[in-house]
């Protein structure tokens, strides 16, 4: 049918032949195609529940095959088992057996109910359980070793290794005093016996020799004269011993001194290289060495009492 222009109406009144205008043909309607129904993992657990097996396979076969359709294990372990049931009521034993057997794969501990299932599913499945007993063993094994690393690398990243630590303090007050105390607190041995015996040293020239000036010359080194009149004349003192005790105390003084720039320097070298506190290593375990203990104890020795000595390692 050819559809009519829709300017007819004004030609007419405008006193046109409708017939010299051209036809322009019908626009067909669009055409809206139905959406395919997917069928859902629920779809078939409900045909099952109402005992339409044969559509139950239908539903959840292509969700497992030829490649898994479900989103958890837990689902994929109940399809298995209701295309395996399925299968069993539609007499296909063979399908229902690699159905379970499928499902043993996945849940090698997986048991029918006796008090809820059919009597028949039951049977059927311990004796597809008792003709790949050997196999099911195997499966059961590597899933528990499977389990068992598993909750070993879950262990070791939840588990929070603590570490001991012990710590010395030093403290700070120590490095001011002299003889390589501060540098023996930080462990520097070599440095320390280096100050101690410089000082020790020098502080024994000093007052070796302040204690020599002392008991030989006194406070007052003695003036002595050359000649015996008195008082004695200018030019003839002998200031020998006045000489010795000077020297002596030139000695005092500059070993002082040398004593105490070098305790200067080791307090200052042990404040630079103070820790407060210094890890402590820890204490290893030595080897328990073999040790005679020997043990006396009464004994009869030739008919009459004695004595008996045991030796133990």
């Amino acid at each position: 049918m050819t559809a009519l222009p829709p300017l007819l109406p004004l030609l007419v009144l405008l006193g046109q032949n409708p017939s010299a205008v051209p036809a322009v043909p019908a626009i067909p309607a669009p055409t809206v195609a139905a959406a395919p129904v997917v069928a859902t993992f629920d779809d078939g657990a409900i045909a099952f529940g109402r005992g339409e097996f044969g559509r139950a396979i239908e539903i959840l076969r292509p969700l497992l095959y030829p490649e898994i359709q479900l989103e958890s294990e837990g689902q994929v372990v109940q399809a298995h088992r209701m295309l395996g049931v399925a299968y069993l009521f539609e007499n296909h034993s063979d399908d229902a057996r690699q159905e379970f057997l499928r499902l043993l794969e996945l849940r090698p501990d997986y048991r029918f109910d006796p008090l809820l299932d059919p009597v028949g599913v039951v049977n059927f499945f311990n004796t597809v359980l008792a003709e790949k007993e050997g196999e099911i063993a195997e499966l059961q094994r590597r899933a528990r070793l499977a389990e068992e690393a598993e909750r070993r690398r879950n262990a070791r990243k939840t588990t929070t290794v603590a570490v001991e630590r012990h710590y010395a303090h030093h403290p700070a007050a120590l490095n001011f005093v002299p003889f390589g105390a501060g540098q023996f607190q930080n462990g520097q041995s070599g440095k320390g016996w280096g100050f101690l015996v410089s000082e020790a040293t020098l502080g024994l020239v000093s007052v070796s020799a302040f204690v020599a000036n002392f008991a030989v010359y006194g406070l007052t080194p003695r003036i002595g004269c050359t000649v015996d009149v008195s008082p004695c004349p200018a030019g003839a003192e002998d200031r020998t011993d006045q000489n010795r005790s000077q020297l002596l105390t030139q000695v005092q003084m500059v070993s002082g001194g040398l004593f105490f720039a070098v305790a200067a320097w080791g307090i200052v070298d042990a404040v630079v290289n103070h820790r407060s506190l210094v890890p402590i290593p820890a204490p290893r375990e030595k080897a328990r060495k073999p040790r005679l203990d020997p043990q006396v104890f009464p004994a009869v020795v030739g008919g009459g009492p004695g004595a008996g000595l045991n030796f133990r390692f």
